[in-house]
């Protein structure tokens, strides 16, 4: 539990420092972006803490994720998988990601909606963006925000199925 927490509370912090980077260049090897694609070693103790786990826990959490999903996975998948459901724990960003499985939207239509500021929209725009759970496409001098792929809509129908489930 403690683990959990931990590694919540690092999820939460990594976010916000996240915001700070954005103007770096997309190329930049510190910048967001650019760790998506990137697949250190699968036992980098780095992300194993970051993740508020200890080398042999983040071993078996890989070896447990690979054996389950069924492909060989890395540490740095599992620390994105995290990111998203990290994001997606937050009522205030689910509900702009359920807007945007309905249509596409503007910011200012989804800062309507949420009942948030544009500017904190855009905030968690950004980081839904970043981690391709929402597209964005320029439409004239309108950004229209939509669902980034059926994988991200498929999941959190799956969650609400669950939660009403009886």
């Amino acid at each position: 539990m403690a683990n959990s927490k931990n590694a919540h509370r690092h999820m939460t912090a990594q976010l916000q420092d996240d915001a700070g980077r954005e103007d770096r260049p997309e190329g930049d090897a510190q910048s967001p972006g650019s760790q998506r694609h990137s697949h250190p070693h699968a036992d980098d103790p780095d992300v194993a803490k970051r993740l508020g786990l200890s080398p042999s826990q983040g071993e078996a959490v890989l070896r447990d994720a690979s054996s389950v999903i069924g492909q060989k996975l890395s540490l740095p998948d599992i620390e994105a998988a995290a990111r998203i459901f990290a994001l997606l724990g937050d009522a205030g960003r689910l509900q702009l990601v359920l807007r945007c499985m309905e249509r596409p939207q503007t910011v200012s239509e989804l800062a309507e909606a949420a009942g948030m500021s544009q500017s904190l929209t855009s905030h968690h725009l950004r980081h839904l963006r970043d981690q391709r759970i929402l597209a964005s496409e320029r439409h004239g001098r309108h950004i229209f925000y939509t669902i980034d792929d059926d994988h991200i809509s498929g999941v959190v129908q799956d969650v609400f199925a669950h939660v009403t489930h009886d």
